[in-house]
């Protein structure tokens, strides 16, 4: 056999172990895991608001005011469940345009919240508040309750400059007598700063409702001793009848909202 049979052999035995041993790397090999991919941030979902209490009856009287004729530029009576409460209020200022746009349960704070929906539309010719009341039996300092009431205040100056603006003294509730000192302070605050306001008047109905004893006079509620009586919506249209008088013309014109 020449040489040239070893080297074929020789080559050929290279390209065999050379293969088994590529084989054998291949085999042996670990395996190679895949890693997950990485996690995309995490966005975050919106908060879900709580709703409103007022919400709903807001989105009632809405419907209901919508739908009623509505007086041209009435006076807008305006605040919590002693404003929505008062049944008798087209009697008992006969000749003049009143439209009660109160809401129960409600604090100023909602009144601000609100008063471009049930007030700015109707395009009053002057504006009744009362409100107050339930954020001070909430515990609401005051001074606090003060502010919400500025602020209700000058979204019916943007409105209009002129508009004459009443405030209705919170009364004095004998289920909130423990708050009746704080009931006293805000009145006051009130009352300072409209004294500084043209074509505003404070209406003082709290005085009326303490007896001698400087204790609210029960019977000017009803049994839950926080809502007024006949005998004491008789006194707010009193108090209220003077400023109406003197500051708001008698109208009985009506159109369709």
């Amino acid at each position: 056999m020449g040489p040239g049979f070893f080297e074929h052999h020789l080559r050929r035995r290279f390209f065999v172990l050379g293969f088994l041993s590529a084989l054998s790397g291949l085999q042996e090999a670990p395996c190679q895991s895949v890693a997950p991919p990485e996690p995309g941030p995490t966005v975050a979902s919106s908060p879900v608001l709580p709703v409103n209490p007022c919400e709903t009856e807001v989105t009632a009287l809405e419907a209901k005011l919508s739908q009623s004729p509505i007086s041209a530029s009435p006076i807008v009576f305006y605040g919590s469940s002693s404003i929505r409460l008062w049944k008798s209020l087209q009697q008992d200022f006969s000749g003049y345009a009143v439209l009660n746009c109160g809401f129960g349960g409600s604090r100023l704070t909602d009144c601000v919240r609100y008063a471009y929906r049930l007030v700015i539309p109707r395009r009053p010719s002057a504006i009744v508040i009362y409100a107050g009341d339930n954020d001070l039996a909430i515990g609401t300092p005051p001074e606090k309750v003060f502010q919400s009431f500025k602020q209700l205040f000058a979204i019916f100056r943007t409105y209009s400059p002129s508009v004459p603006i009443a405030f209705v003294s919170v009364k004095p509730s004998p289920a909130r007598l423990m708050f009746l000192e704080n009931i006293l302070k805000f009145n006051r605050l009130v009352d300072d700063f409209l004294k500084t306001q043209p074509e505003t008047e404070y209406i003082d109905v709290c005085s009326d409702m303490l007896g001698q004893d400087r204790k609210p006079i029960q019977s000017l509620f009803v049994s839950d001793q926080i809502h007024l009586s006949p005998a004491g919506y008789q006194i707010l249209r009193k108090e209220v009848w003077g400023f109406l008088s003197q500051d708001c013309p008698k109208s009985k014109a009506t159109r369709s909202q």
